[in-house]
């Protein structure tokens, strides 16, 4: 397998901005962010002298970093280098399954309870969520991804059900170093255009609709990991939706 490098450093650095002053814990921040916004695939290969190059550190706080992203399961050991995690696909078909349990349900009490204030905060998500990736900051993209369905979940009045779908958010960014964004035939746009069609429900204060979209929404990610992963590019086999 070709070996694949580790990303540059974030864009947003300004050019005459010191940085080889990073902690550990700093550097495991900025590695981890970095890794997103690049969209940094599976079964890419981060060797310690590269990343102290890139960042412009010693060897020791690459190995805190390392570490770390070890210790969050979204790097393996790859003899002696380490290796950008690729998910199992089961494991991402379980939480999103949860999800769609969880989420056609908070989506109808968010129709049903939510202020126009707080359909008016869920809009905002969505544009900001555009923004970023119009932007290519897709750290910030799936960070806005979340806020978008937890907005909706609170919206809907039920601590419960809020904080189980926070728990499985969790789980999913543990899980994946921009799992979805990092497959070539991820769509920003069509992401951006289920939420929409998400929110024009929502506004509208159609269960049915808003129910059926979030359902369409999940679903399509399930649909995507599994064409994505190689046992089902080696096997043929896809899971019914």
């Amino acid at each position: 397998m070709k070996e694949r490098h580790p990303p540059a450093p974030p864009a947003e650095d300004s050019p005459g901005e010191p940085r080889g002053h990073y902690s550990g814990e700093e550097l495991y921040v900025a590695l981890r962010r970095d890794l997103i916004s690049n969209r940094t695939p599976g079964g890419t290969i981060l060797q310690e002298s590269d990343i102290a190059h890139r960042y412009d550190v010693s060897r020791t706080p690459v190995r805190e970093a390392l570490q770390r992203l070890h210790q969050d399961n979204l790097i393996e050991r790859k003899g002696r280098f380490y290796m950008v995690v690729q998910p199992h696909v089961d494991r991402i078909r379980e939480l999103y399954e949860f999800r769609e349990a969880i989420e056609a349900s908070t989506v109808v009490l968010c129709c049903r309870r939510a202020s126009d204030a707080d359909l008016a905060h869920i809009v905002h998500l969505v544009d900001e969520q555009y923004r970023a990736a119009g932007e290519k900051r897709f750290h910030d993209y799936e960070r806005f991804d979340a806020l978008f369905h937890v907005a909706i979940a609170k919206g809907g009045d039920n601590r419960l059900l809020a904080r189980q779908l926070e728990v499985s958010y969790d789980q999913i960014w543990f899980s994946r170093v921009g799992h979805l964004i990092s497959i070539p035939e991820y769509s920003v746009d069509a992401t951006v255009a289920g939420h929409r069609r998400i929110v024009d429900a929502l506004v509208r204060r159609d269960e049915g609709v808003a129910r059926a979209e979030m359902i369409s929404h999940l679903r399509s990610a399930i649909e995507l990991t599994e064409r994505a992963s190689p046992r089902s590019k080696r096997t043929g086999k896809r899971r019914a939706s």
